[in-house]
């Protein structure tokens, strides 16, 4: 990554983090607005995205403050990423963290249980529901050969890689 678009992530995180804590105070986005506890929602986020192959269409299911997916898009601009979101108060969120970094992603407001028309090589989910719950509201967001990842700490069920993370890890599961 080159010392320009390293600063460039760098100052979007800040920012990002900045409007997680002003929102945070007045709705719950995260468990705790101290910038260590965000910091750390950020490198779990980030782990991924070198296995991200390029120019793929991602879906951030569940999205709520735009964990995973925030992070994801200011590292990995390359990707066409749609965050889904069905609470209301959210999706405003969402939509004025977009324009405030002037990211290039859309935002939906969808029920997780109302797959698109279109697919999705990659549908990220955290702190949506147990592994199990999050394949079967997942895998209907997936092209044929893609994949569900889930960041958790349970354990991974049968025939899904794992990516460690500082917290936990991702499961990997085939469509």
């Amino acid at each position: 990554m080159s010392h320009a678009l390293e600063q460039r992530v760098k100052d979007q995180l800040e920012q990002y983090l900045t409007e997680l804590q002003s929102w945070g105070e007045r709705m719950n986005l995260v468990g705790s607005l101290e910038r260590v506890d965000i910091e750390v929602h950020f490198e779990d986020s980030l782990a991924v995205v070198d296995q991200i192959p390029k120019g793929i269409r991602l879906a951030d299911l569940g999205s709520g403050a735009g964990l995973p997916g925030i992070p994801i898009a200011i590292a990995r601009p390359d990707l066409d990423l749609t965050l889904v979101e069905i609470r209301e108060k959210r999706v405003h969120f969402l939509r004025h963290i977009v324009r405030t970094l002037g990211l290039d992603i859309r935002v939906e407001r969808r029920r997780l249980e109302d797959p698109p028309p279109e697919r999705f090589d990659i549908a990220t989910m955290r702190a949506v529901a147990s592994p199990d719950a999050s394949q079967k509201l997942g895998v209907p967001w997936l092209c044929s050969d893609g994949e569900l990842w889930i960041w958790t700490t349970k354990p991974a069920p049968a025939g899904a890689t794992t990516i460690p993370l500082p917290r936990g890890h991702v499961i990997r599961i085939p469509s």
